[in-house]
């Protein structure tokens, strides 16, 4: 470690999320090393870039990877599903940056479902989880049995979340997504969590009805149906659609655009 300043690496360890914590301990095992040594080798690699890979330099990497390995494999309906397995490690980093969300006893979710003994949670296109994985461990903490099923493209990130199910000693299944069968078959939820995620999909209204089927009535879909600026893997940046869907009768709007209660 003799190219490590020490106590940079002591300053920058205690701001890692429980997120990032659990990623050095899985890679340990995942590749049969100490702690110490996957604790070092995220630090190289966060460090390599100003403001590590939450800052703009590892954005701007990232996008010129898109642009270098799209003669391989683009986003286009024929490709994307190994597109993103081609880019999985580069999204696994950036997701890993995102902070680990903390609920107040007052968020609609909580207020809304907190009462009850037994919630399915479904996060579609899950990412990291981070928002679902916190909202399971919050009811959780409160008595609920929390089942969480975990919807995505099973690229690196995959272990890794089954890994911390276990871990946390949350019920965690993760549904695949694949070119063969793009929505797999969901299981009856009271909460979906879909955030940044449509404007990823070619036909997004076939994935919100494939939700909306899923939602046990009054159960609530966290989402963002704002627009989204045009970039690699955003096919559909305008949602108009998905707005119109929501508004036209069968949910009721929590928060405009972002959270929605079944009918």
């Amino acid at each position: 470690m003799g190219d490590i300043d020490l106590n940079e690496l002591e300053r920058w360890t205690a701001s890692l999320t429980r997120t990032q914590v659990s990623f050095i301990a899985w890679n340990a095992e995942r590749l049969h090393i100490s702690r110490e040594e996957s604790r070092v080798r995220y630090f190289r690699s966060w460090t390599t870039y100003p403001g590590g890979h939450a800052g703009d330099a590892f954005r701007a990497l990232g996008e010129r990877m898109h642009r270098t390995l799209d003669v391989l494999f683009g986003d286009g309906p024929d490709e994307v599903f190994d597109a993103y397995d081609l880019h999985g490690p580069m999204h696994f980093l950036r997701m890993l940056a995102y902070p680990d969300p903390v609920f107040a006893e007052d968020h609609p979710i909580v207020r809304l479902l907190g009462r009850q003994r037994r919630i399915g949670i479904v996060d579609f296109g899950c990412g990291l989880a981070q928002y679902a994985r916190a909202m399971a461990q919050h009811l959780g903490d409160r008595g609920i049995a929390v089942d969480l099923t975990l919807v995505d493209i099973p690229t690196v990130r995959k272990p890794f979340l089954l890994w911390l199910g276990h871990e946390s000693r949350t019920l965690t299944t993760f549904l695949d997504c694949t070119a063969e069968q793009p929505i797999p078959t969901l299981p009856t939820c009271d909460l979906c969590v879909a955030t940044e995620v449509f404007e990823h999909f070619h036909q997004p209204l076939r994935y919100l009805q494939a939700i909306e089927a899923a939602l046990r009535s009054g159960g609530l879909l966290l989402t963002n149906v704002a627009d989204h600026a045009a970039e690699p893997f955003h096919v559909s940046p305008k949602l108009d659609e998905l707005r119109a869907h929501l508004e036209g009768g069968a949910f009721r709007s929590v928060v405009r655009n972002r959270l929605y209660q079944k009918i």
